[in-house]
């Protein structure tokens, strides 16, 4: 992994829209809706993909894989509970009920399954691309 510094100024604030931008990620049946890339604002050391969970009860999105950065699912609903899923990560099951979140380490085999979604319901995965420092500079 390599690290980098990446300085934003509180006096130019960068924007990306027409989002998300779909890209193809190994072990996913379908392009991933990404949110945030390495790419955007600047260069960040995180990712952000994942969207709405509620026509997805029963259709898993991607095989079991791995990825060589940690990964944090997000799972939130409208409600408490509203969200249920299945991962299985290096073949055990934990069940999340929203809101919740999991850490996924590096290298970890996993996937999950949405069991229960009530609309507006979500998973995000964060993967932490980057071990670098981000420094924000704030003029006064």
């Amino acid at each position: 992994m390599t690290t980098r510094s990446v300085e934003a100024s509180a006096a130019v604030p960068l924007v990306e829209r027409d989002l998300p931008v779909f890209q193809q990620v190994p072990g996913h049946y379908g392009r991933t809706p990404f949110f945030l890339t390495q790419d955007m604002l600047g260069g960040q050391p995180l990712e952000i993909a994942g969207g709405e969970i509620s026509d997805k009860v029963g259709k898993p999105v991607a095989a079991p894989h791995t990825h060589e950065v940690p990964e944090i699912y997000l799972l939130m609903s409208p409600t408490p509970g509203g969200a249920v899923i299945d991962v299985v990560a290096d073949g055990q099951t934990y069940e999340l009920a929203s809101p919740a979140t999991m850490l996924i380490p590096a290298g970890t085999v996993h996937h999950f399954v949405t069991k229960e979604a009530e609309p507006g319901s979500f998973c995000l995965g964060v993967l932490l691309t980057g071990t670098g420092e981000v420094s924000v500079t704030v003029e006064d």
